[in-house]
């Protein structure tokens, strides 16, 4: 059965923020240079208060671009499948990197958790 609630994309915006906030090159004029947009837009997306998803969409990609940070969208894609498909919980992990490579995560996080079902 599926469940009819309204959800907000509040997590939209606390993401651009974030990622607005990790680097000074990230100014107003810098976005303005990389695709067109009022101020007006942009102060409101620094507040999380933009509503509109292609803007929060243009301004992710154009930062991620530039931290040199990708989002494996097929991989995700693809454990939401596997988590859909077998009724499991989906977890994210901080992976952190050293000079040795990557090490084991300290904390894993559920992200996508079946509403009242404990498997």
């Amino acid at each position: 059965m599926v469940k009819e609630k309204e959800e907000s994309y509040d997590f939209l915006g606390k993401l651009v923020v974030s990622l607005m906030s990790t680097d000074k090159l990230f100014t107003y004029d810098f976005f303005k240079g990389e695709f067109p947009v009022s101020d007006k837009t942009l102060s409101e997306m620094r507040r999380g208060d933009e509503k509109y998803i292609y803007q929060y969409v243009r301004l992710i990609r154009c930062i991620l671009k530039y931290i040199n940070l990708r989002v494996l969208m097929d991989e995700i894609l693809k454990q939401i499948k596997v988590a859909l498909t077998s009724h499991c919980d989906l977890v994210i992990a901080t992976v952190p990197h050293s000079p040795h490579g990557a090490g084991q995560p300290e904390k894993w996080e559920v992200i996508m958790q079946w509403d009242g079902v404990i498997l």
